[in-house]
């Protein structure tokens, strides 16, 4: 079976995205690529579309439900601050 990628591809993709590579490096990229696209290829055929989705039995949400209330507004974050300028917050100059 032909490689998915192979030299040529490399070199060519090398021009166009104007990287330069030694031909060891291109011919090495070329084989490491073929290898993955290979590989990708393979795992094409596994048919998943029927299989559930893979959870832990202990799996659990735990992102929070929002509290709208508690949702910090700009305009209110302004009138607590200790410093403001018109509306942005004022703060130590670092440099």
């Amino acid at each position: 079976m032909k490689p998915l990628i192979d030299y040529h591809e490399i070199n060519h993709l090398t021009q166009l995205c104007k990287l330069d590579f030694s031909e060891s490096e291109k011919t090495h990229m070329a084989k490491d690529l073929a290898t993955i696209l290979d590989f990708v290829s393979e795992l094409k055929e596994f048919k998943v579309e029927k299989e559930a989705p893979f959870l832990f039995e202990d799996q659990i949400n735990i992102v929070r439900e929002r509290d709208e209330e508690k949702i910090w507004k700009a305009g209110n974050l302004l009138k607590i601050a200790p410093k403001k300028e018109r509306q942005f917050f004022k703060v130590p100059r670092i440099l």
